[in-house]
């Protein structure tokens, strides 16, 4: 089977690509608007010709792609039109939870959408709509909706939540971290991704799986386990109106000043990463995944939440070091 992972240079885009490769899936071909290295392709997801182009000849494409709004949501429209015009099957799409929006409680893949929380779980509802627009030219679509994705090498939840630990900007919320994290575990995305590809389907059938870990714990639980095993201890306990304060005053502040330094090409770790209104709005909100049919059709054996913990806080703690040691060798002069 010849596949096409569109975003193969982000987290589970890169991760699926590996597999693929291990597994022996011959044609797997990583594409990004950023692509440089052996078996990658340059293709921009805003460009339809360009895409089209990439998928002749494919048997599936994945579709991996992160961003701002144009690239998720116009992205996919120009995605479901090139994948008809190239005579593409399948797609499998990695969308997200954020598309249930306000919504809490335990969310099986039938529950409405509640209201829009932002720009993202609006471009991501957009773009389910448009590749569900594919399935009626008779093409296969299966959709992910993973909670949030972690595991070694992971930025956003293990990286800087660490960070935020270790300075003492995050720790015990109460009430304020008491929301279902929906952890997932990278290689369990990317494993569903490879059984979505081999999935039988009817054609013009799609179907749709959440994909969340059933041990993933509570926010709080997860913060305090995280900075146990990285030793950022003792863990703060942190009242709403200082997390508040942090997200709503420090926030934008520390956003202005990471973008004004990222366009001079000197951002580094001199200015923190912002807590953003929207993480508190995650960290306590009370939904809850039900990934019962990813489990059952997509033959899932998950990832244990300790032995995600201790690969993703081993990860961290190396990479501490090493950026300890670049510190210290910038000092020495040449």
């Amino acid at each position: 089977m010849k596949v096409l992972v569109l975003g193969a240079t982000g987290y589970v885009g890169s991760r699926l690509l590996t597999l693929l490769r291990e597994s022996g899936w011959t044609g797997a071909v990583g594409a990004s608007s950023r692509a440089r290295g052996e078996g990658l392709v340059r293709v921009d997801v805003r460009d339809g010709a360009a895409l089209a182009e990439a998928l002749r000849g494919m048997d599936a494409v994945v579709n991996c792609v992160a961003g701002d709004a144009t690239s998720i949501a116009q992205g996919a429209e120009l995605l479901a039109q090139a994948a008809a015009a190239a005579n593409c099957p399948r797609i499998v799409h990695l969308s997200t939870m954020s598309v249930y929006g306000a919504r809490e409680g335990v969310v099986d893949e039938h529950a409405e959408p509640g209201p829009l929380l932002g720009w993202y779980d609006r471009a991501k509802r957009e773009a389910e709509r448009s590749l569900l627009g594919y399935t009626a030219q008779g093409g296969m679509l299966v959709m992910l909706r993973p909670g949030c994705v972690w595991g070694a090498g992971s930025e956003l939840w293990v990286a800087r939540v660490g960070r935020w630990l270790r300075s003492g900007r995050l720790g015990d919320l109460g009430e304020g971290g008491d929301g279902w994290s929906n952890l997932v575990h990278v290689d369990d995305v990317c494993v569903a991704i490879l059984r979505a590809l081999q999935l039988p389907l009817a054609q013009g059938a799609s179907c749709t799986y959440n994909l969340a870990s059933p041990d993933s714990p509570r926010w709080n639980e997860y913060f305090m386990d995280l900075a146990r095993a990285i030793e950022a201890t003792p863990v703060r306990r942190l009242g709403s109106r200082r997390t508040s304060l942090d997200a709503h005053v420090a926030g934008p502040v520390l956003h202005v000043a990471r973008k004004l330094l990222k366009r001079a090409g000197r951002l580094g770790r001199a200015i923190p990463e912002p807590i953003t209104p929207g993480l508190l709005g995650l960290w306590q909100r009370h939904l809850h995944l039900d990934a019962r049919a990813a489990t059952r059709d997509l033959m899932l054996d998950w990832t244990p939440y300790p032995v995600a913990l201790s690969e993703a806080a081993a990860w961290f703690v190396r990479q501490e070091s090493l950026e300890r040691v670049k510190a210290h060798a910038s000092l020495i002069p040449g």
